[in-house]
């Protein structure tokens, strides 16, 4: 930098002008010496007279200084006690160096001055300050002024390195959370291995920390460090704490008061649940305070004291209360004593560890009904100040009575509701209370819940339904409880009603509330929110291993094995050359640009902003909405990059809030099981290949047609929704999809001359008019198929069929796929299935009768769509779903069944041999007929070979090749694809069980408890927008998506089902992806967004958006050989032979059948469901 004029020229040399003490001014020792700024001031050859003086001086007084605007700056910010400045020229006169000290706000003498003035002089004085401080530099030789330094050395104050890290990566650099030396006693017990009363599982020391600090967290009176000002050092060697927002610098470590809970955040799969279990058996006796009140004075009381002692809390409460003297009696006895203590007073252990020893005894009724409470009246301070009417009839109101509660009310998921359930059985001992509140249950009385409990879980669906009742008014007008004492004592049996308008839960005081996947809590306008806002709550705390969308808890154990890169892959090559899985892709070279915060970003500060302040609640930034904007996010999403600092700020006050261990600390305690992630590329078949060019001909058309521009064509901002349903169907056409109305190639035909001309009218460029006629010639390839138009009108798969007799598969066969010569006999599964069970039950069924059956099946299915025309009747989402899942109906009607069971306590243990668990009669026949008969059946030599969907068939091929041995996660956004899944294993025989919308959560909770408990259902069909996020399905070791998931954290998420604490087994994934389709340009397309940004909706990112809007035609059809065959009658359960790791799909014997399961002794070859240990 250099100056016009120096300032030492303006002043006058003559005079000693050494730095000297300003009685009004603080003296530069006590200020902060933050370091040197060094300007060039004189030509070469010139210099002044203050060249040859080797003291420091005090800048120039303003008036003396020439008009540049550093030394402006400087002399404003001297004159108002921002700072302090001295300089010095070096000895040729030409380099002019300044220190700079900044004036601490904690000094002595100072504070009033600087509390004086004006919001204009502070607000200049931050920019000016802001100017300084970037030219500052902390090197020692400038501080001495002993000369020049090389770029280099240059220490600046503000450091000009770029930290672009995303909110993400600030989130996974953070510290590991460590117990304090100076704790709470059970903080420090817990840190040192104590065991935790109830508890029956063995905690991890990771896991034991994590609670030892939550303890710390809730218990810890102490103040703590404000995150929002940095340690920083002065040129002197002292420690002073500087806020970057402001230029704030004091010379005390500022303290704040602490909150009460956080955010338990640690990586997915890492034991959350017991983590929090494990808090609340360990704070199990604990009782919360009464809620703070600047204008109330709020006694703890019980009923035996309220009623009877002569404390001075007890009779100012009656008084107040209104309530008669007569009633008192001054003398109670030690029981009396004893008993108002042991309730009135947090106990270090919980009396109900004594529950066995009291339970037999008359204490135990007494100890149950002196529950502890406390008055709350609503004190309006307008009323006594202003003395209206109307305060003054809020003020008369009586006090709503808040009973003190130990137990912990827990908010989960409406999926996960039946997973709490089994881990709180799992981990912890009978004797730990605890009420699951289900859809249909009524709450009990405010006073039992705050009694009777430990935990207490409830769904958010349950949970919200009660905030409707939240008139808190008729609380405080309910009569005075005068309940009749238990025999022998002075303790009420209270049996009051309460008011069944207002939901117990505003009557109770509890100590803590947990949020499990709490991120939902950062929105703004949850109704969780304002509901919590309405309830006495001590401690809060968030679970979640997502904080926000772009903090994803997904790094333990994601290390991926055998990546290889193979576009030609195909899927059944017999080995892995055809799992192509991209790699991350890093930059060569240093990214020198600044990383600017986007909305997404700020979308997600604010979303962590609210968790903060709104939901738990911390005092900071509760009392002052606006300290996280400004001292936070402003400086982060500031338009020319984060400023100096403000990352590290973000870190402080996240690792304020925050309970999670970084995953270099984990894996000390915890190693996963190698866990690999294949891209399986495959093409379609002839007929879906068909169905996918068609539709892919409406969207090229469309294109054409409307000239990519206006309302009409398909990606005008205005047809979001219809673009969105576009892609839907183009993505479910690639596992399989059916219209009834032809995908529309008829009209495409009958208007093809029109099209052709309208495009040679508006002299389109050639690409369009080929494009065009690529569209025209593929719809007319569609329609111009006789078997395609014929599989169009069913949405099932169908299935090859060899060696059906030609009267039983006319007979048996919907619809036109009769009228195809006999080269190909295609059925479907249900049909498939129908037979099968058919001929299992009758079967020596001569083959007229056969017919006859079909038939008969034929004309009853025929006629519902008779009353409609089939041109009226298109595919829809919920009509396809509906028509497809008739065939699951008894096994729904099974589920109810156990759940009904398990509602009432009479679920029987599951068996080998129990029919209500083994049979579900739409996949698998009710009964195997003696093997001879079978032989003399029509259908003896009929086999079943692969579907029309080579999706299906990888699915099918994989779970008959593995399942025996491991279980299998099936993922799908799509039900419908589920459906098909669902359909194929019917027919081959697996054992399955689904988790979808559709299904009521009662019976989704009972189907993941079968999945993990038996042995029986190998795979589990799963819609991925409920089971991403959760559960615990570690008994499964094999994952497939039935397509690429377009957001990686989704995938991430539902890969950590089983890829967590618990799992035994290496962990094999893989990803169904349709070759030059919107699937495999998905997978480029995420290799260029960071795994850690917002991702953007898929159509809505560019290079998506410009592949969707140039279609492309397939034209290669899969060369799968047709090596998925079995007999469709035969007793035996097909599958691939186990013997070697490396047995690939082509070993099953076409000719023969199938590979059967090997057989040691007798018995045939089974692995066991293995269970983790407890953790």
């Amino acid at each position: 930098m250099q100056l016009a004029n120096c300032p030492l020229c303006y002043s006058d040399h003559t005079k000693t002008e050494q730095v000297e003490d300003d009685p009004d001014l603080p003296a530069l020792e006590d200020l902060f010496a933050v370091g040197t700024i060094t300007v060039a001031v004189h030509s070469k050859g010139v210099s002044c007279d203050a060249s040859g003086n080797s003291s420091w001086r005090m800048l120039p007084e303003p008036s003396k200084r020439p008009q540049d605007p550093l030394l402006l700056g400087l002399g404003f910010l001297a004159h108002n006690l921002f700072l302090r400045a001295t300089c010095k020229l070096n000895c040729s006169g030409q380099v002019l160096f300044i220190r700079v000290y900044l004036i601490p706000h904690d000094l002595p003498n100072v504070q009033e001055r600087l509390r004086c003035r004006s919001a204009a002089v502070i607000k200049e004085g931050r920019c000016y300050l802001h100017s300084v401080l970037s030219l500052i530099n902390c090197n020692p030789r400038l501080w001495n002024a002993e000369g020049p330094i090389l770029s280099s050395e240059y220490d600046h104050f503000l450091p000009r390195k770029l930290d672009n890290r995303t909110m993400a990566e600030i989130y996974s650099d953070l510290n590991s959370p460590v117990v304090p030396s100076k704790c709470v006693p059970l903080a420090r017990e817990i840190a040192d291995g104590k065991p935790v009363w109830g508890l029956r599982s063995r905690l991890y020391d990771y896991q034991r920390c994590s609670v030892a600090v939550m303890i710390e967290k809730e218990l810890s009176h102490l103040p703590v460090p404000d995150p929002l000002y940095l340690a920083v050092s002065s040129m002197h060697g002292g420690q002073y704490y500087f806020r970057p927002s402001d230029g704030t610098i004091l010379r005390e470590l500022p303290m704040v008061a602490p909150g009460r809970g956080g955010i338990l955040c640690e990586e997915l799969g890492t034991g959350k649940t017991i983590m929090i279990l494990a808090l609340i058996l360990s704070t199990i006796g604990q009782l919360p305070q009464p809620e703070e009140s600047m204008f109330d004075f709020r006694p703890v009381l019980t009923p035996l004291a309220y009623r009877h002692f002569a404390l001075p809390d007890c009779v100012t409460a009656r008084t107040r209360a209104g309530l008669e003297p007569s009633h008192v009696c001054n003398i109670p006895c030690l029981v009396d004593i004893l008993l108002h203590y042991i309730r009135s007073r947090s106990q270090a252990s919980s009396w109900c560890e004594y529950e066995d020893t009291l339970e037999g005894t008359s204490l135990w009724p007494l100890l149950h009904g002196n529950t502890p409470f406390y008055h709350h009246y609503d004190v309006n301070l307008a009323a006594d100040i202003f003395g209206s009417s109307r305060s003054r009839s809020q003020v008369e109101l009586g006090p709503r009575v808040m009973y003190l509660s130990a137990a912990t009310l827990v908010v989960v998921p409406l999926t996960l509701l039946g997973q709490w359930d089994r881990e709180i059985q799992k981990h912890c001992h009978p004797n730990a209370r605890v009420l699951i509140v289900r859809q249909s249950d009524v709450l009990p009385a405010a006073r039992i819940l705050a009694t009777n409990y430990d935990l207490i879980v409830m769904s958010d669906v349950r949970f919200c339904r009660e905030s409707r009742n939240k008139k808190v008014v008729r609380l405080h007008a309910l009569p005075r409880c005068t309940c009749p004492c238990f025999e022998g004592s002075r303790i009420p049996n209270c049996r009051c009603p309460g008011d069944t308008q207002v939901t117990p839960l505003l009557q109770v005081r509890w100590k803590r509330l947990v949020v499990d996947e709490g991120h939902i809590a950062g929105n703004v306008s949850a109704t969780i929110n304002y509901f919590v806002k309405e309830l006495s709550i001590e401690r809060k705390w968030i679970v979640t291993g997502t904080p926000t969308s772009n903090m994803l808890g997904l790094s333990l154990g994601c290390t991926k094995e055998g990546w290889e890169t193979d576009p030609s892959g195909s899927p059944n090559s017999g080995n892995n050359s055809d799992c192509n899985t991209p790699e991350d892709t890093t930059p060569s070279s240093a990214d020198t640009s600044v990383r600017i915060w986007s909305r997404y970003d700020t979308a997600n500060l604010r979303k962590l902003n609210t968790m903060i302040a709104d939901f738990l609640a911390i005092p900071q930034f509760r009392t002052d909405h606006k300290s996280f904007g400004v001292h936070v996010s402003s400086r982060l999403c500031n338009r020319r990059g984060p400023q100096p600092f403000a990352t590290d700020i973000l870190s402080q006050v996240m690792h304020m809030v925050m309970v999670r261990h970084r995953v270099q600390d984990l894996e000390k305690d915890v190693v996963l099981p190698p866990m690999k992630h294949e891209f399986v590329y495959m093409d379609l078949s002839e007929y879906a290949l068909k169905s996918f060019n068609a539709m892919q001909a409406a969207v090229a058309i469309n294109a054409i047609d409307s000239e990519r521009q206006g309302p009409d064509y398909i990606f005008h901002p205005s047809k979001t929704r219809e673009l969105q349903i576009a892609m839907d169907n183009l993505s479910q056409g690639m596992f399989w999809s059916a219209s009834n109305i032809l995908y529309n190639v008829d009209q495409i035909c009958q208007e093809a001359q029109s099209f052709r001309t309208r495009a040679l009218q508006r002299r389109i460029p050639k690409e369009e008019y080929e494009l065009l006629e690529g569209a025209l010639t593929h719809a007319a390839a569609a329609a111009s198929d006789t078997l395609w138009r014929a599989i169009q009108k069913h949405e099932d798969v169908p299935f090859k069929v060899t060696g059906l007799d030609t009267g039983i598969y006319e007979a048996w066969t919907r619809g036109d796929l009769k009228a195809k010569s006999r080269e190909v006999d295609l059925m479907h599964s249900n049909r498939l299935i129908e037979l099968r069970d058919l001929v299992y039950v009758r079967p020596l069924m001569s083959p007229q009768n056969l017919i006859c059956e079909g038939i008969k099946l034929n004309a009853e299915g025929a006629r519902p769509l008779e009353q409609e025309p089939s041109q009226a009747r298109e595919s829809t989402p919920a009509g396809t779903i509906k028509s497809v899942t008739e065939v699951f109906n008894e096994e729904m009607e099974t589920l109810k069944r156990k759940a009904k069971l398990a509602r009432s306590s009479q679920l029987p243990r599951h068996t080998e041999g129990s029919a209500e668990s083994e049979h579900l009669p739409s996949q698998s026949p009710p009964y195997l007929p003696n093997l001879g008969l079978l032989q003399n059946s029509p259908l003896s030599g009929v086999r079943v070979g692969p579907s029309l969907s080579t999706k299906l068939n990888y699915i099918l091929t994989e779970a008959l090749r593995y399942s025996a041995d491991e279980k299998f996660l099936i993922f799908s956004k799509s039900p419908l694809t589920l459906a098909h899944v669902a359909e194929g294993l019917a027919l081959f025989g697996v054992k399955y069980l689904r988790y979808t919308c559709d299904m009521q959560p009662a019976l989704r909770e009972q189907a993941v408890m079968t999945f993990e408990s038996s042995d029986t259902y190998r795979l589990f069909l799963i819609e991925l927008k409920l089971g991403a996020r959760g559960l615990n399905l570690v008994s499964a070791s094999r994952v497939i998506f039935c397509e690429p998931v377009w957001h990686p954290d989704v995938e991430s998420q539902a890969i950590k089902r089983v890829h967590r604490i618990g799992q035994l087994n290496r962990i094999i994934v893989k990803t169904l992806v349709i070759r030059g389709t919107a699937e495999e340009a998905m997978l480029a397309r995420r290799q260029h967004l960071s795994c850690r940004e917002q991702v953007p909706k898929m159509t809505a990112e560019s290079g998506m958006r410009q592949f969707m809007e140039n279609p492309q035609f397939l034209s290669i059809v899969s060369s799968e050989p047709d090596r998925l065959s079995m007999p469709l009658i035969d007793a035996r359960t097909p599958s691939f032979d186990r013997g070697s790791e490396n047995h690939s799909a082509a070993d099953v014997d076409v000719e023969s059948g199938c590979v059967y399961e090997e057989k040691h002794d007798g018995n045939s070859k089974q692995k066991r469901v293995k269970f983790a240990k407890d953790v």
